[in-house]
């Protein structure tokens, strides 16, 4: 089974409510986080069960029959949730203090994402898989982690898979709304080359997908091999906070990604081959309004 650890920054304080981080609704932030914690263990986890019948009760033994589900999928999940001084709601959470580790951080806030780049690091050689992932993306495809493993296999260790992030709202035209667009080819330029195998096509259970790179790189999460970690982190720029991709939020999530790796994400035709919802929409319904 393969070994996988997730670090997610969570900071939350006053602002504006651009980034979900400086939002000011207490039960929403909370809720978010509640949601992302216990979708990682309920989709990627390896605590599923198969009930095959129920049975008469014997006191202290339960009434279910049941077998292990997904062990082909499943995973073993380690969550770190970071943060810095008082500014969280890890007290408010309703997920049981078990399923996850709150590492405390000295990081400035808006740093906090390099911050959990140290922690991936002093974990080498301990896992599989190091992710990183804001604290409002919900992943809910239990083959997330095997559809990242086909594409590393499929088109090697220097490629990297980006999931397409969306927002969801049955209220308006687009029930579903990915929302990454691209941005000015040279936006990224300096970091990338989108036209280096700009394309990738396969066939995946009898369908054409199609996986391209983007000006536009970013996700708010990345998934590495044990192998790719250990390349990035060799890098001369591991850990120099460089912030120059739109901002240091940003930069934490994808600027290092895509300095050392082709990063790919799924053509719009196949957005759905990987995808997270992002739970604090800012587009359908607020930025985008529909005539």
């Amino acid at each position: 089974m393969r070994k996988v650890l997730i670090v997610i920054p969570h900071f939350y304080g006053s602002g504006n409510g651009f980034y979900g981080s400086t939002g000011s609704d207490v039960s929403r932030r909370v809720k978010a986080l509640d949601r992302v914690i216990e979708g990682l263990h309920e989709s990627l986890g390896s605590r599923q069960a198969f009930l095959l019948c129920l049975q008469q009760h014997v006191e202290g033994k339960g009434n279910g029959f049941l077998i292990q589900a997904n062990q082909s999928l499943a995973s073993q999940i380690d969550i770190a949730v970071c943060t810095t001084g008082g500014n969280h709601l890890i007290s408010s959470l309703g997920s049981p203090s078990a399923l996850f580790h709150h590492r405390q951080t000295g990081s400035e806030p808006m740093k906090l994402g390099f911050a959990c780049h140290q922690v991936l690091r002093e974990n080498l050689g301990r896992y599989d898989w190091y992710c990183y992932l804001e604290d409002d993306l919900l992943i809910t495809d239990a083959l997330f982690m095997n559809k990242l493993e086909w594409f590393v296999k499929e088109y090697g260790e220097e490629t990297t898979l980006a999931p397409q992030r969306f927002e969801r709202s049955l209220v308006h035209p687009a029930h579903k709304l990915y929302h990454d667009g691209s941005v000015r080819p040279d936006f990224t330029a300096s970091w990338q080359d989108v036209t280096d195998r700009q394309v990738l096509e396969s066939n995946v259970l009898g369908s054409a997908m199609r996986f391209e790179r983007w000006p536009n790189p970013h996700s708010g999460c990345f998934f590495l091999t044990a192998a790719q970690m250990e390349k990035w982190v060799s890098m001369p720029y591991f850990g120099d906070g460089d912030s120059g991709f739109a901002g240091p939020l940003e930069s934490a999530a994808s600027l290092g990604i895509i300095k050392t790796f082709r990063q790919y994400k799924p053509a719009p035709a196949n957005a759905g081959f990987l995808e997270v919802e992002h739970l604090h929409p800012r587009y359908l319904g607020e930025a985008l309004k529909f005539s």
